[in-house]
């Protein structure tokens, strides 16, 4: 039985470190993907949505920031945990 819940617990850490390294990925791609379109617009309309060319790193990164935060509170509670116990019962 111990030896059950030490595998199931090695399991569970590894999809943690699996699911974090996956969601930091995807965070990376995101960041990629919003300084290349930034890049793509011409200065005009950069200006017109209130960004210089220089500001684009800082914009992304304060992006990538502020969608951070915006998760809500459980997810970021249990992020890289392995859900145990997180069942509904009515």
């Amino acid at each position: 039985m111990l030896r059950q819940a030490a595998n199931e617990s090695r399991t569970g850490h590894t999809i943690g470190i699996f699911e974090r390294l996956i969601r930091s990925a995807e965070r990376a791609w995101k960041r990629r993907e919003t300084a290349k379109e930034l890049h793509a617009l011409t200065d005009w309309e950069l200006r017109d949505i209130g960004i210089h060319r220089a500001d684009i790193p800082r914009v992304v990164r304060q992006s990538d920031e502020r969608a951070q935060d915006a998760r809500p509170a459980a997810s970021r509670a249990t992020a890289g945990t392995p859900a145990q116990g997180n069942r509904v019962t009515a």
